[in-house]
């Protein structure tokens, strides 16, 4: 790719060298000029969209529980109707988005875009469309980089923090890198023409522009196929390639302007969000370590010595243990604040050679700070019932979350916890072995329903006696799989038998969907998740203790996990509100997503969706 970049004449600057002399060209230059403004109002207003969008949603909450508690409301009934018919159409998943709702926001977003990049335009000359597409790129990557910082008032305004506008974030990204392609090839196409091609792009500032323009290209490359392949290389690559960008870019543009100007606010914001983040990690490194856990099946639990402020379980938290990657931190779900603890799958790079070192170091005491936390979802204490739904590593978030509603419940006879887990191995369920005794004996035990899946179950002889059926045995958390029953026991009847896993219709998630993902995040990094805090207890999945530590009854096969949504949400009193909060891999969010949507009406109980996923 060569030519100019996103700065090139984005305010009309080198006149006479690019194609514009005089009149025409001021014109040109004040045209663009007020399409970056309009364009920058745009970007407001739909900002603005979302803020109204959640704040409105706030409102409709108090509104329905002030009508729960008996107040009356003539125009706030149909208001809240009205809204959940909205939300029942936005939630759902559509082709190619997570929901209808993203789907309409970046086709949005996408509509702005055409609309201020061919208004006020002159078509006469195509190095005024070159110019406009600069503009729209500029403007573009300031967005770009607007999404991915870790710290903007958008995470309480909007109640969306940095994560949940990653998808938003990387079409943002391709949209300038079409921009620039677009921009490019229009002026080499106008240089070549005018028999100035070689002489243009020996200038130092086409250089820089050459320079950038490779830059983007690197950095797009290294997002729809490094980042699938190697995570940590990905995140190095795109780093990188955004500093040359914002370099080239700047010596591309030098002049003082409305560019140049534009491109020092972008490399601002940037550089301002590192360094905050680097300072806390500092001052979270002060005096703290980490202790490292080997788990079975590839699992590190990692448990700090310090807790940093608002932390919060359902929350993460940037990782940062030198003596596996000194320059790398990575996010991980917290599900446990006393102690602060996190629970990671291994998979390839930083959470393999963690595992390998806890494996070969356990109990070690290592070097460690944290920093964060980020993250947001519903209250679930503004909830009457609350539906947990994991799938393999997902876990991570769930039991946050049921942690963070025993810690804080008293007395709410009302309030209901349904924690639904499937795994794939059994081995599994021992990370969270801690909180899952911790849920059975907290004094609000009464008040969950724990559900435990293996998809993987060991299959067994069929029982002579009367338990053939059962779909359900006693599983120790302590690691090791049941045994095959002997003939003994056959005849004794003691042992319940594990059936296959039905092949139903209605077994709408794999078993590799249920386990895929122990959720892989933005950063490649884990989910994370902590084994104290999130212990539920009680319920009906709860089985009789016959050792030292709580047995919990798990089910062979893949939940009905539709059923168990509609049973949940049904059988709700219509004044009452429900949160569905799922955490783990794609099929099973899209599942979770398109059941509870159908749900959302206005004559049954106040439905509200969280859906734990990460964009990276």
């Amino acid at each position: 790719m060569a030519g100019p970049t996103p700065a090139a004449n984005s305010t009309g600057g080198q006149g006479a060298s690019r194609g514009g002399t005089g009149p025409s060209f001021t014109a040109r230059k004040l045209a663009n000029e007020s399409q970056m403004r309009i364009y920058a109002a745009s970007l407001c207003g739909l900002i603005a969209l979302f803020i109204l969008f959640h704040w409105t949603r706030w409102l409709c909450a108090r509104i329905e529980r002030s009508m729960k508690s008996g107040g009356k409301s003539v125009l706030g009934e149909p208001f809240v109707k009205a809204s959940r018919l909205v939300r029942n159409v936005l939630v759902r998943k559509v082709p190619g988005f997570n929901s209808a709702g993203h789907a309409l926001l970046v086709t949005t977003y996408v509509a702005t875009n055409l609309a201020v990049t061919f208004t006020n335009l002159d078509t006469s000359s195509m190095t005024n469309f070159a110019s406009r597409f600069a503009v729209m790129g500029l403007g573009n990557l300031a967005f770009v980089v607007f999404l991915a910082l870790k710290n903007t008032p958008l995470a309480f305004l909007t109640a969306y923090s940095y994560e949940r506008l990653n998808c938003l974030h990387r079409i943002a990204g391709y949209t300038v890198f079409l921009y620039i392609i677009l921009h490019a090839s229009l002026y080499t196409a106008y240089f070549n023409s005018t028999g100035r091609l070689v002489t243009m792009y020996a200038e130092r500032k086409m250089v820089a522009a050459i320079v950038a323009g490779f830059s983007l290209l690197t950095g797009v490359f290294a997002s729809t196929v490094l980042r699938r392949i190697w995570y940590e290389a990905f995140y190095v690559v795109h780093i990188c390639s955004f500093i040359g960008l914002i370099v080239g870019i700047g010596f591309h543009q030098p002049d003082v302007g409305k560019g140049l100007i534009v491109t020092l606010f972008i490399a601002s914001m940037w550089f301002s969000d590192r360094l905050l983040r680097a300072a806390r990690l500092v001052i979270h490194s002060a005096n703290n370590e980490a202790t490292l856990h080997p788990l079975p099946n590839g699992g590190t639990k990692i448990v700090m010595k310090k807790v940093p402020s608002r932390a919060q379980a359902g929350k993460h938290c940037f990782v940062w243990i030198p003596v596996v990657r000194k320059f790398e931190t990575h996010p991980f779900t917290i599900h446990r604040t006393n102690p602060l603890e996190f629970t990671v799958k291994a998979h390839n790079g930083f959470t393999r050679d963690l595992h390998k070192y806890a494996s070969e170091n356990p109990g070690a005491k290592v070097r460690a700070s944290v920093e964060g936390p980020y993250g947001t979802f519903p209250d679930p204490m503004e909830f009457d019932k609350i539906v947990l739904i994991a799938g393999g590593g997902g876990a991570t978030f769930t039991f946050g979350m049921a942690v963070n509603v025993l810690e804080r419940m008293k007395d709410e006879a009302h309030k209901n916890i349904v924690f639904i887990w499937a795994v794939k191995k059994h081995e599994n369920l021992s990370w969270f072995k801690e909180q899952l005794e911790f849920l059975k004996t907290h004094a609000h035990s009464q008040k969950l329903d724990i559900d435990l899946y293996v998809t993987q179950s060991p299959q067994t002889t069929p029982q002579q006696g009367g338990a053939s059926g059962s779909a359900s045995s006693q599983y120790s958390l302590s690691g090791s799989p049941p045994q095959s029953p002997t003939a003994d026991d056959i005849e004794k009847g003691a042992v319940l038998q594990f059936p296959a896993p039905a092949k139903t219709k209605k077994a709408e998630l794999s078993e590799k969907e249920l386990e895929s993902g122990i959720e892989t995040r933005v950063e490649h990094h884990v989910h994370v998740a902590s084994e104290s805090e999130k212990e539920n207890g009680g319920g009906a999945a709860v089985s009789t203790t016959t050792s030292s530590h709580a047995e919990h009854a798990v089910k062979a096969g893949r939940p009905d996990l539709g059923a168990m949504i509609r049973n949940a949400v049904t059988t709700t009193p219509a004044n009452q509100r429900v949160l569905v909060a799922a955490c783990g891999p794609d099929g099973l969010m899209h599942f979770v997503r398109d059941t509870t949507a159908k749900l959302i009406r206005g004559d049954g109980p106040a439905v509200e969706l969280h859906c734990e996923q990460f964009g990276w």
